[in-house]
């Protein structure tokens, strides 16, 4: 997924307004909690804006998280393992030739008004999503099912790979093999809920489900009792939407959040020398990257392999974190973030190495930036992007080489990526499922070249590499071997100025336990509890997992 400007927001923006809605917490206090224990929701606050909450039009980290309380997909990432694991389905099989996938229902799973789930709720969610995405990524994830393309053309009325074997069993049929579609299968555009009811938004299965909506600002959720994986610790949440970073930050230490989001990155190095905020901060690498794309058809780049490598020698990416990103972000080497398969500490990628930058540059032709027009580097309109385009511009500047930076308002700058005309253009890029294929497919195969593909990069062996990679469905071993391979091809010829790898920059409250925060940027909301007083007294076991 491509990502936008606020969602990579350095330094942070202010966007919206701040309500803190006290009368509807002090209801609840009243009409949900009845023991003499249970005296406030958890209270966690978002920094950002929440626009929608409908699984297909999620765009942002922010409604992701908030969605992810109501809805669930089939399957569930599982950072342990690396892989995936069951959620709505208990059970999946590819078929010998890779060309179908058959998923097994649980059973006893029921949406928010009360109606048991079938195969074919998950087929009319899907379908809906499908029609109703305003996002191209979205669209493709569908692509290899059979008849998704007639389906997107208007030529039929369903997407006939889509097939309802009986209420608790679904079967995929691909054109071709794709084993990245079962992590696929944890994106929000596959979620399930209910379209036949008429409420908004749509019922779904997750742990909470929404009770009140004060214009996306202030929410109140409550527990799902019914919900299949047993009954949530928490009765209900209370959710704060802060314009305001810095006004969120300060209201996690006086005590009014169990839970934030977002940090202001130039505090991080503040909270980790404090050593009561150092123990509820929550770092950890994510699987979200940040770099700059050299467009293959246009100057100084086409052709130019030399140089783009040069490129990715000349940056100290660490100088850059330190000084300008408050250490929210570690170096990147390659593709492929660390924490998926297929990542290897032993490949070498890019790393600062001004003495080989300036050997490539001389057999590039360009000693000292010799005869090398100045780069123009655009990106989308923020002060942190802008900061970061700078510090580029003043490392390259030992080299000889000039930098224009060029800002643009988002809306246009991405239709100018879309139609690949900008030469050097900043790339954020979170993954869209957990593997490595949405790094490497999405953003690398030649069938993407003008959707998500935008250094416009075509190798013909790349694409049989990654076409390999995905009609391996029986070994993971051998598809993470394949995926590794691809991106030693793709590193090579250097298509993008590799930088960063983002990490998380959260706070947890002391009396909260087992909120674990995964590399997806996600949270298990049903497994969250509050630690009571006397009865739940020094018990910190588990409390987060960073």
């Amino acid at each position: 997924m491509f990502v936008k400007s606020r969602r990579m927001a350095l330094l942070g923006s202010l966007i919206g307004l701040i309500i803190l809605t006290v009368g509807i917490i002090l209801w609840y206090n009243q009409a949900i909690y009845t023991a003499s224990l249970d005296t406030r929701p958890f209270n966690a606050g978002l920094v950002g804006e929440i626009s929608t909450l409908e699984p297909a039009l999620l765009d942002d980290h922010e409604e992701e998280l908030l969605a992810s309380a109501l809805y669930e997909g089939l399957v569930a990432y599982d950072e342990d393992s690396r892989g995936v694991k069951p959620c709505l389905a208990k059970s999946w099989k590819y078929s010998g030739d890779g060309k179908s996938l058959v998923l097994n229902l649980k059973r006893n799973v029921r949406f928010h008004n009360g109606k048991a789930l079938t195969a074919r709720d998950v087929k009319a969610a899907w379908e809906h999503s499908f029609t109703n995405t305003k996002e191209w990524a979205n669209v493709s994830m569908f692509m290899s099912i059979t008849g998704s393309n007639e389906r997107l053309e208007g030529r039929t009325q369903e997407i006939s790979g889509i097939e309802v074997v009986n209420d608790s069993t679904i079967k995929i049929k691909f054109d071709q093999p794709n084993a990245a579609f079962i992590y696929m299968l944890t994106n929000p555009i596959f979620w399930v809920f209910d379209t036949k009811d008429q409420v908004t938004p749509w019922p779904g299965t997750g742990p909470f489900f929404l009770k009140e909506n004060q214009d996306n600002h202030s929410l109140v959720l409550l527990r799902h009792d019914k919900y299949h994986q047993g009954q949530p610790p928490l009765t209900a949440m209370q959710i704060t939407v802060y314009s305001d970073e810095n006004q969120a930050f300060n209201d996690f230490k006086a005590g009014k959040l169990d839970y934030l989001d977002q940090v202001p990155y130039q505090e991080i190095n503040t909270i980790k020398k404090d050593g009561h905020l150092n123990q509820q901060f929550i770092d950890k690498p994510l699987l979200e990257t940040y770099g700059m794309a050299f467009n293959m058809n246009k100057e100084p780049f086409a052709g130019n392999y030399l140089l783009r490598r040069a490129l990715n020698y000349a940056i100290d990416r660490k100088a850059i974190i330190d000084t300008v990103l408050g250490g929210a972000y570690r170096p990147a080497k390659g593709v492929i973030p660390s924490g998926l398969p297929g990542y290897s500490k032993q490949m070498r990628g890019y790393s600062y190495d001004p003495e080989k930058a300036r050997e490539l540059l001389e057999e590039a032709g360009h000693p000292e930036g010799e005869g090398l027009a100045p780069l123009v580097i655009s990106f989308n309109k923020d002060e942190g992007h802008r900061m970061v385009v700078e510090s580029i511009a003043r490392q390259l500047v030992d080299f000889g080489i000039e930098v224009q930076a060029q800002e643009m308002d988002w809306d246009y700058y991405k239709k100018q990526l879309g139609k690949s005309v900008l030469a050097c253009a900043r790339i954020g890029w979170k993954a869209d499922y957990p593997d490595a294929d949405s790094f490497l497919y999405q953003l690398y195969h030649g069938s993407k070249i003008g959707i998500s593909n935008y250094c416009s990069y075509r190798n013909p062996q790349v694409d049989k590499v990654l076409n390999a990679s995905r009609a391996e469905t029986k070994s993971t071993q051998e598809r993470a071997k394949l995926l590794g391979r691809a991106e030693e091809i793709i590193v090579d010829d250097a298509p993008m100025l590799w930088l960063f790898q983002k990490q998380a920059a959260k706070l947890v409250g002391p009396k909260v336990n087992n909120l674990e925060v995964n590399m997806m940027e996600m949270i298990d909301w049903s497994r969250v509890e509050l630690l009571k007083p006397e009865v739940d007294e020094g018990k910190t076991e588990g409390k987060k997992k960073v």
